[in-house]
């Protein structure tokens, strides 16, 4: 077990850089609308929308609210666990002090997430997972949940997920590396407004430190590898992310061999995050 009750102490201040890239790719385009597809967006709606197409055009593709945060060491410590854990454990992360980071992206930065079909709210929050550990250096993976609203209409961005790292200098009880980062796939954010929404792709949305360690050549005493980690923060969201896939001529072959029928889903889009 390992005490992380008072492992940041460092007085050393943390400059965390934003990045927020324009949408790249859209299904329906709805972040880069025409005149006349603005038009009719707003007259569909039953009560009149207060904006024009030139704002419309600049609020779905913001840019970071700070491109340049110094946070304190002490602001690191709701990633950690709230006392001891081991390689692979997972616990849950306060939202409330989550949301300062999220801030730097946009202030409507919110883990309450509207599910649209029944516009009420859920915390799907945050969780996290001791990747491994050495005795000068230790490593956390984390997962967050959360959407921005980015203006009083109720215009909302809605990422799959914000995969997430911190690297800790346990001897010097200070932050090596950090970063959160929307992941980098075709389809990684839904765009909600005017009553549509649409499956768009960010390239980069992140925060990240800008560290002078190798972090990658440390020498780990006890770990496992991201992608068992992953799959741990994966599996604690969503229980149906322990089923083994496998792909569809591999399936064929095992019902033919155990005689039993095969289930398929067909999916628009992701199914293990909060995208569409």
């Amino acid at each position: 077990m390992v005490d992380f009750s008072n492992v940041l102490s460092s007085t050393a201040g943390v400059q965390v850089q934003a990045h927020w890239e324009p949408i790249a790719d859209a299904t329906y385009n709805l972040h880069q609308p025409t005149q006349e597809q603005f038009d009719r967006l707003k007259a569909r709606l039953p009560e009149p929308v207060n904006m024009e197409w030139e704002q419309a055009l600049e609020l779905f593709n913001p840019k970071p609210a700070h491109p340049l945060k110094k946070y304190s060491q002490t602001d690191f410590q709701v990633f950690l666990p709230p006392s001891t854990a081991n390689v692979g454990d997972i616990w849950e992360l306060d939202p409330k002090g989550i949301l300062p980071f999220l801030c730097q992206f946009h202030s409507g930065a919110t883990t309450e997430i509207t599910v649209s079909s029944h516009r009420t709210p859920k915390s799907d929050g945050a969780k996290a997972c001791l990747r491994a550990i050495s005795p000068n250096y230790a490593e956390i993976v984390f997962r967050i949940h959360a959407q921005f609203v980015l203006d009083a209409s109720g215009i909302r961005l809605l990422p799959s997920q914000f995969a997430g790292r911190l690297v800790l200098n346990r001897k010097e009880r200070a932050v090596v590396e950090f970063s959160l980062a929307l992941p980098s796939r075709n389809s990684n954010v839904d765009v909600n407004a005017f009553r549509v929404a649409d499956m768009a792709f960010i390239p980069r949305m992140e925060l990240a430190t800008l560290s002078s360690t190798p972090v990658r050549e440390i020498a780990w005493e006890t770990a496992i590898t991201e992608e068992e980690a992953r799959k741990k923060l994966a599996t604690a969201f969503y229980k149906f992310a322990k089923i083994e896939w496998v792909p569809i001529a591999d399936a064929v072959e095992l019902a033919k061999v155990t005689n039993r029928p095969i289930h398929a889903l067909v999916l628009f889009g992701a199914l293990d995050d909060e995208s569409c």
